[in-house]
């Protein structure tokens, strides 16, 4: 914009650039800051002399008054922090600036900022940088407090918890969960999914332990999506300038970005110890004030409960005040795992001291050799889950110590009396001995443990010796043969030979109990022994299905071969073929079949039963049957014996013999018979025979039948049914048997006998 005539753009632009970027015009500054970013490019050397005309002008550039100048001086500044030497001078006034004025600004200009923050982190002014980051959390815009925490999350994903540290910030992100504006609980949740990338969820969990559930389900949800093995594993991408020529390397040898994490100076991420990160708490202070009281109780129970309120007080607070005296709480420890009789009340106190003794790290140092001391001795419980919980707090334990200082308590442990304790002692001596090196173990502390060591590989006890042999072997993989073979001339051969195979199994282990890296390899002949017995197994496995099969097919062919002999033995049931139920009803007879004798029953009213028999047993239960029969021939053959599950069993008639199909039943029977029996009476009345008429109105109950008195007389019996007046006739006199009876339907009928003129 020219005014006055054009004479102030003249003489502004004839201005120096140190002197455009501070004149009142904003069209001044702002070329004065495009002619910067040529100048700070086109230097020959970081530390030229021109840097340091605009190292107190920085901050003007990054709050200037006019958006469309800043946005400019943001270029300017950007340029600067890249290429200047001085550039980390100015990193607290020119972030602070940037952040007050630049992230709540348009997106163009706010993507600027971004790229200067980071490229300080770049120059390794990172903990400036996040010191002014954790102040803008603080800033009632919004805008700004989301910027802030994205910037904070970008910068830990590219660099990494190793360059930008986690411990500073964390606490001031976890309370933005529950903020009122939307977008800065979505960025906050991201931040703090991104830093569960780095520490993991063990680290994590007890420091947000305080959030909301609803909060801390959508957390979890989006922790269980995370493959931190894979896809989501942290890495660093970013790299500071003393990082630059490594990262150069590896893109000219085109090396994957997995590879990265192997480079000796990244694996410090590895070794970024969440436990740093937690604030030391006094636990002492928190105790109630009935512990000391009820520690002492007779009752179990009162022991076991203030025990368990310490524990959860330790679990709570993994990391302790360190100039905190800690030795009253861990003599009643001690005491309680050395003589008390509980189990469960041992149990919860040993670990209570494993917690003191992860909590206070190398502080327990002074409590050390007395609480391993007491937790091996009481190894003599002989009970496992005893075992396991004191080794714990034995490992737990010994990073407050070393060897040296161990050694005349492991001489008397190794010792001792009971078999159990002196290879639990040298079991807890291996892991320590896969731990050391020529340093912590001189020769003159080697001998030491020799001795003992070499005496228990004569013990009667099995695993007494296999103990002792696996320490030896691990002093042998970790010294070497040069300095452990000298003091085992006097073992014998076999005795050698079992030790050198402890130390070709044998994984040396770093401070932490983690495996070596340097290391060698020596897991590769596990998997050729386990694959061993899994194909022996197999065949095994398939040959024992077909084995029952053939079995159960037998079973059912031995009861149907056995029976036709016994369905031979009777004459009569040969043009039959016989069934299991024929052969499962002869099986349940008992009694020997009993003559065709007829039976004669006195006429009865009450209700028949009648079922059919087979021929081949023309047995009669006269228990159970019911009285009502009527003479018939002999063809027809019928017994009233009933079976157990109520079946009838076919019967083999004679081919003379026809059955006549029974007719459907009628709705006017009771007319029917009163009817018949009239016209009867009347016939037999005309004739002056003797007539017995009997009736049933009932429809249940049982048929009246008349017996002939002369079985030899030649007789015509008429059957008249109710239901169609037909007469059935009986078969010829040549054929009657009076001694047979045919079933009679339950129907009411009418029966009139004939005598013979």
């Amino acid at each position: 914009m020219a005014t006055n005539g054009g004479i102030d753009d003249n003489e502004w632009q004839k201005l120096p650039c140190d002197q455009k970027v501070q004149h009142k015009a904003w069209k001044a500054r702002m070329t004065g800051y495009e002619e910067c970013v040529t100048l700070f490019r086109t230097q020959n050397s970081d530390q030229s002399p021109e840097f340091m005309k605009y190292v107190s002008l920085m901050k003007k550039f990054a709050i200037d008054s006019n958006e469309n100048a800043r946005e400019k001086a943001l270029d300017a500044v950007f340029a600067f922090v890249e290429e200047a030497n001085i550039a980390g001078k100015t990193v607290n006034e020119v972030s602070s600036g940037i952040i007050t004025k630049c992230l709540n600004a348009r997106s163009k200009m706010k993507e600027r900022a971004f790229d200067i923050i980071l490229m300080y982190i770049e120059i390794e002014k990172q903990v400036e940088i996040t010191e002014e980051l954790v102040k803008g959390l603080e800033n009632k815009q919004p805008k700004i407090v989301q910027a802030c925490l994205e910037l904070l999350r970008k910068g830990l994903s590219e660099f990494g918890s190793k360059v930008l540290p986690i411990k500073p910030f964390l606490k001031q992100v976890i309370p933005l969960l529950d903020d009122r504006d939307k977008t800065v609980r979505d960025e906050s949740k991201l931040l703090i999914v991104e830093i569960y990338k780095w520490i993991g969820k063990q680290t994590l969990m007890p420091m947000i332990q305080n959030v909301k559930p609803i909060q801390m389900q959508e957390l979890q949800t989006e922790f269980d999506k995370l493959d931190l093995n894979g896809i989501d594993k942290p890495r660093q991408t970013r790299f500071l300038r003393s990082q630059q020529e490594l990262k150069q390397k590896m893109e000219e040898t085109n090396i994957p970005s997995s590879v990265i994490i192997e480079d000796p100076n990244l694996d410090m991420q590895e070794d970024l110890d969440p436990f740093e990160m937690l604030e030391p708490v006094n636990i002492l202070e928190r105790l109630s004030k009935e512990f000391y009281e009820k520690i002492e109780s007779k009752q179990w129970k009162d022991r076991k409960e203030v025990l368990d309120d310490l524990l959860t007080l330790l679990t709570q607070n993994p990391k302790l005040t360190s100039d905190t005296d800690y030795s009253e709480l861990v003599k009643i420890l001690k005491k309680i795992i050395a003589k008390d009789s509980n189990i469960p009340v041992v149990l919860v106190a040993a670990k209570c001291l494993t917690a003191l003794a992860k909590g206070l790290r190398k502080s327990f140092k002074n409590y050390a050799i007395s609480v391993i001391e007491v937790c091996l001795d009481r190894c003599r419980e002989k009970k496992t889950n005893v075992i396991e919980v004191l080794r714990e707090t034995c490992d737990a334990t010994y990073p407050g110590t070393n060897l040296e200082q161990f050694s005349e308590v492991a001489v008397t442990l190794l010792t001792h009396k009971t078999p159990i304790v002196r290879q639990c002692t040298q079991q807890f001596l291996t892991k320590c001995f896969a731990m050391a090196t020529q340093n912590t173990l001189p020769k003159k502390l080697l001998k030491i443990y020799l001795s003992g060591l070499i005496k228990n590989t004569t013990e009667a006890d099995a695993s007494v010796r296999d103990s002792a042999f696996e320490s030896l072997g691990m002093l042998w993989k970790c010294l070497g043969e040069k300095h452990v073979f000298p003091n085992l001339t006097d073992l014998d051969d076999l005795k050698l030979i079992k030790i050198k195979e402890y130390a070709e199994k044998s994984v040396l282990l770093n401070l932490r109990g983690e495996p070596r890296s340097n290391a060698p390899i020596t897991v590769s002949p596990t998997p050729a022994v386990t694959k061993k017995p899994t194909s022996i197994e197999i065949p095994i496995i398939k040959s024992v299905p077909p084995k029952p099969a053939p079995v159960i097919k037998k079973k059912p062919a031995v009861v149907v071969a056995a029976a036709p002999p016994a369905a031979a033995a009777v004459p009569a049931a040969k043009p039959s073929i016989p069934t299991n139920e024929s052969i499962e009803e002869k099986k349940k007879e008992s009694r020997p079949p009993k003559s065709s004798a007829p039976v004669r029953i006195a006429p009865s009213r009450s209700k028949q039963t009648l079922v059919n028999t087979s021929l081949s047993n023309p047995k009669i239960n006269s228990t159970k049957i019911r009285p009502n029969t009527a003479p018939i021939s002999k063809s027809a053959t019928i017994s009233t014996t009933q079976s157990r599950n109520q079946r009838l069993v076919p019967v083999l008639l004679p081919p003379s013999t026809k059955i006549r199909p029974k007719p459907p039943l009628s709705t006017n029977r009771r007319s029917s018979i009163d009817l018949t029996a009239s016209n009867l009476q009347r016939q037999s009345t005309s004739t002056g025979g003797s007539t017995s008429s009997l009736s049933s109105t009932n429809t249940q109950s049982s048929i009246p039948c008349t017996r002939l008195q002369t079985p030899t007389s030649s007789t015509t019996i008429s059957i008249l049914r109710s239901v169609s007046n037909d007469i059935i006739s009986s078969p010829t006199p040549s054929n009657s048997n009076p001694k047979s009876r045919i079933p009679v339907r339950t129907m009411p009928m009418t029966i009139i006998k004939k005598s013979s003129a």
